[in-house]
């Protein structure tokens, strides 16, 4: 590419907006979602299974639905895929996972979503993530607000005390690989079981997330999250009114500030964001 090139397709970038960006997105996952629903109703899974993980052929399938649709529209984007690493340089990068929920998708148990985030400069500034079985999509935007189905969404908070309501635990595979972020993880799990009713641990974090922007579950804690996830999670929870707080190690979000307060008290100190 020249120079001249270069420069237009710099300014081009500049004039983008978030609802193209969100329309791209919703193609993306949609692509990579109806893809995983009719494999998944064939019931066959072809993958490799290792002590902590499935990678799945599904995943790349997907990814390559995913990145075609991505390519298609903006073809000098950075990509961040989860199958497929990192390629190309520009202030716009698209992270994307294919099959949030393998292990779940390997399994038959129909707890499984593709996600895509779209970063402006590092910052997150659109996501979209979307459960084919359901066919529900979430889509946020920086300033924006959520949609799910086109709806835009009202509250995060649930109605539930904490002390009768859910928390999701997510552990993501830099915690699951370390001995001792695995044995802290354990911490966390026993102080969450004493201040809520039940920790839910699906092995799905976007399906969580969503559960979480609509009130569905009253928390969240993240420990050591994996981005492909985080980026699109995270930007979906603050456009629907989550309050949370973070750290490089933790994310702990909730539906308001007095059950953020009570979960963050719960977790054992070296946790805590």
């Amino acid at each position: 590419m020249d120079d001249v090139d270069a420069d237009i397709d710099a300014d081009a970038d500049d004039d983008i907006s978030l609802d193209e960006l969100a329309a791209v997105a919703e193609q993306a996952v949609r692509a990579g979602g109806e893809f995983l629903r009719d494999e998944f109703r064939d019931g066959t899974v072809d993958g490799e299974y290792g002590t902590d993980d499935v990678k799945a052929a599904a995943d790349r399938a997907a990814e390559e639905r995913v990145v075609s649709v991505i390519r298609e529209s903006f073809p000098g984007h950075a990509l961040h895929a989860e199958e497929g690493g990192r390629s190309g340089s520009n202030r716009y990068e698209w992270v994307v996972d294919p099959l949030d929920g393998t292990n779940n998708f390997a399994a038959g148990l129909p707890m499984f979503a593709s996600a895509v985030a779209v970063l402006d400069d590092g910052v997150p500034v659109t996501s979209a993530i979307y459960e084919p079985l359901p066919e529900t999509l979430y889509l946020a935007r920086r300033n924006h607000g959520v949609t799910v189905n086109g709806e835009r969404i009202q509250s995060s908070k649930s109605d539930l005390p904490l002390e009768h309501g859910t928390v999701s635990f997510v552990l993501g595979l830099p915690a699951l690989r370390d001995a001792e972020r695995r044995e802290r993880s354990e911490e966390i799990l026993d102080s969450l079981d004493g201040v809520c009713k039940r920790v839910l641990e699906t092995w799905s974090p976007c399906v969580d997330w969503g559960l979480l922007a609509t009130g569905r579950i009253e928390g969240l804690v993240a420990y050591y999250p994996d981005v492909y996830e985080q980026h699109a999670g995270s930007l979906l929870a603050a456009e629907a009114g989550v309050e949370f707080v973070e750290s490089e190690e933790t994310y702990v979000a909730a539906g308001d500030d007095a059950t953020l307060e009570a979960i963050l008290h719960a977790l054992p100190a070296e946790a805590r964001p």
